[in-house]
């Protein structure tokens, strides 16, 4: 369980609910969710329990497989990938904080709120607690779940962070650093348009736009002066090596940022607050190759560097968490890690 998700009830063993699925375009056969939540349901207790991929266009078509499902009493919810993931924003009764502020959805479950019983169904993105658990784990040194009283953020105008991206992973991303106390986030991107976008829907955090190295050196040495220290940084593009003058002006911003000397070696962590790190940390969200073309950029100058398949571990366990109520156990975690690792 993230210290940032809703409580959830532990379902009983003989629970009608049983069936999830992931639902998305093109994708029986291409995920590996089902091989690790095959794993995980048996060891919670769960045999019963199944998960599997369905190739589905639409969640508002009358014929829509997802609207069929989503009515049999069997059901647990749903993982919602491309290109459905706005569509089920729709499609549910209720969003979490988390969906609303991000503007997607990838998981969907069922509350029983009512005073009839009724379930409610309930959009979220699980990106963001799977990113925060990343950054979390690797800033602490301490696996999920964290244990209690763990530090789950910076004391305010202590530590910034690097967000490399544009889509709707840089989302949850920016959501999630953001929960645990980074700020300003500076946004590197090939699209002015997008990074607009997203200036626009977070408005009142401090997102600062860098288009040139140039801009990016009057942040570096502002942020200086303001006291605060780059101490993250996820990436959310793929590894394609750049051709247009905006894709190498990235790794050209990127690049000046991760090089950048901020030593916190030196600094005492403030009493509930997480420490500075001796060396930033940076979540790479792609992981084809698993050491991509920023990711490498990024270790070789001198910063902690996460793979994307961390992410994708943490997600499988917050839908363990979200759908049954059950955490995950350490073993077990280890255990989905090695199979993400020679996947």
């Amino acid at each position: 369980m993230s210290p940032f998700s809703e409580e959830r009830p532990e379902v009983s063993p003989d629970d009608i609910r049983t069936q999830t699925a992931l639902y998305g375009a093109n994708i029986e056969g291409k995920s590996i969710m089902p091989k690790l939540l095959d794993i995980i349901f048996p060891a919670v207790g769960l045999p019963r329990y199944k998960f599997i991929a369905v190739n589905c266009d639409s969640l508002e078509s009358e014929d829509s497989v997802w609207k069929r499902d989503m009515k049999l009493p069997t059901t647990l919810g749903s993982c919602i990938t491309m290109p459905l993931k706005i569509q089920a924003m729709t499609a549910v009764d209720e969003l979490t904080p988390q969906a609303h502020a991000i503007g997607s959805v990838n998981t969907t479950y069922f509350r029983s709120s009512s005073p009839s019983g009724s379930p409610t169904h309930v959009g979220t993105n699980l990106d963001t607690l799977a990113v925060s658990n990343v950054l979390l784990s690797t800033l602490t040194a301490l696996p999920t779940p964290f244990p209690p009283n763990t530090p789950l953020a910076f004391a305010p105008g202590k530590a910034s962070a690097l967000m490399i991206g544009g889509g709707g992973a840089t989302r949850a991303a920016i959501y999630a650093m953001h929960a645990i106390g980074l700020s300003p986030i500076y946004l590197v991107n090939r699209d002015a348009g997008e990074t607009a976008a997203i200036v626009a829907q977070f408005g009142e955090w401090d997102l600062r736009p860098l288009e040139t190295v140039e801009e990016a050196k009057e942040a570096l040495a502002k942020g200086e002066k303001e006291g605060v220290r780059l101490a993250a940084g996820v990436g959310a593009i793929p590894s394609i090596e750049p051709k247009t003058e905006a894709e190498k002006r990235v790794y050209d911003i990127a690049r000046l940022l991760f090089e950048h000397p901020d030593d916190a070696s030196g600094a005492k962590a403030e009493e509930g607050f997480l420490a500075l790190p001796s060396k930033p940390v940076f979540v790479e969200m792609a992981y084809h190759p698993p050491m991509t073309l920023i990711r490498t950029i990024a270790e070789s100058a001198g910063w902690k560097t996460v793979c994307g398949t961390e992410v994708v571990a943490e997600n499988a366990f917050e839908h363990c968490y979200i759908w049954t109520g059950k955490v995950v156990p350490p073993a077990v975690r280890d255990e989905c890690r090695r199979v993400l690792r020679e996947a």
